[in-house]
């Protein structure tokens, strides 16, 4: 199965743990939501590109050559002479949040227009499109090209993938809104969780607990935008910068919930959400039933957490031995 994944390629430049900023030592990783994706389905078997633009330079160079290691086709990316863009992460530890800023302004994706591409060739033997709310926010340009691509592969019985994805620090809770309601009559799995459903798109619920009210507002959804298949989710409930609890949900026609895993002394978190949608991806587009492909995708999440760096590094099989065996001694 080919996936075409859509996005900017970053450099995230991140601080050792119990390091700040005001240090300026800082440790360098490609990243970027899309990006971890491909490199994320690549592992799993998936034939993945990625369509981003780089500049022509030494560390666009690097990147590419970063993204063929793992086996991600780099035929569709674009080069430019504008810069990389990149983020700072200052890693968080016990009871001090992490915090990030963003360096994208001017970059090389940011130029990006239709004009760039023949959604045709773009699209030649795709079978799954993966876009999200972060590429989105660049610009107006960006935008309306993703609204016409998603059309295309509507028209063309391509899967539009589609995470909802919001950083307040790169734009509003109305302009998110409006561009995820052009989007959605075209997607047919969405990431997105409550309070995506009601900041974006005023569908709340009143019923009694979260899961309950979960269900609810996903039926909601799928009742207006009935393109959609598949929504999924995460809550994350945060013990400590260091110690999470992460539950999952997949919601067809009823919701499926993980069990509740416990990530004790979190490495990385970077990457975590990219990881989850990947895992769920991977067992939906092989035909696994529900139940396993969200808990594949928790348990991608979960070690993901546990190495550094933005994409996750783990095989189907490292990921399906911590599902039925958990923590376990040195395999030998």
């Amino acid at each position: 199965m080919n996936v075409l994944c859509m996005g900017e390629t970053l450099l995230r430049y991140s601080t050792k743990k119990g390091h700040r900023f005001s240090e300026l030592d800082f440790q360098v990783h490609v990243g970027g939501s899309e990006t971890n994706i491909a490199v994320n389905l690549a592992q799993y078997g998936f034939h993945t590109s990625l369509l981003t633009k780089l500049p022509r330079h030494a560390l666009g160079e690097a990147v590419i050559s970063f993204l063929k290691s793992f086996g991600v086709d780099t035929s569709k990316i674009l080069r430019n002479d504008m810069r990389i863009g990149s983020y700072f992460l200052e890693n968080g530890s016990g009871n001090r949040a992490s915090q990030v800023i963003y360096d994208r302004c001017y970059s090389a994706m940011t130029s990006f227009t239709l004009n760039d591409i023949d959604l045709k060739t773009v699209f030649q033997n795709i079978d799954v499109f993966v876009v999200s709310g972060i590429t989105v926010a660049l610009n107006e340009h960006i935008q309306n090209a993703v609204v016409e691509m998603v059309k295309y592969c509507q028209g063309n019985n391509i899967l539009v993938v589609y995470d909802s994805n919001y950083r307040a620090k790169l734009w509003s809770i109305e302009e998110a809104g409006k561009a995820l309601k052009r989007i959605l009559p075209y997607v047919d799995i969405l990431s997105a969780g409550y309070l995506d459903a009601q900041n974006f798109l005023d569908i709340t619920s009143s019923k009694e607990t979260f899961e309950e009210k979960l269900a609810d507002v996903y039926n909601q959804i799928k009742q207006q935008y009935p393109h959609i298949h598949y929504i999924m989710s995460t809550k994350r409930d945060i013990i400590s910068t260091s110690v999470n609890e992460l539950t999952g949900y997949l919601y067809d026609e009823s919701l499926h919930v993980s069990p509740i895993y416990h990530i004790d002394d979190i490495v990385d978190r970077v990457g975590g959400g990219d990881a989850f949608l990947s895992g769920v991806l991977y067992g939906l587009l092989n035909q696994r039933d529900r139940q396993y492909s969200l808990m594949f995708g928790c348990c991608a999440s979960v070690l993901k957490h546990t190495i550094h760096g933005d994409a996750n590094q783990f095989s189907i099989e490292e990921i399906e031995s911590f599902m039925y065996q958990g923590v376990s001694k040195i395999n030998r």
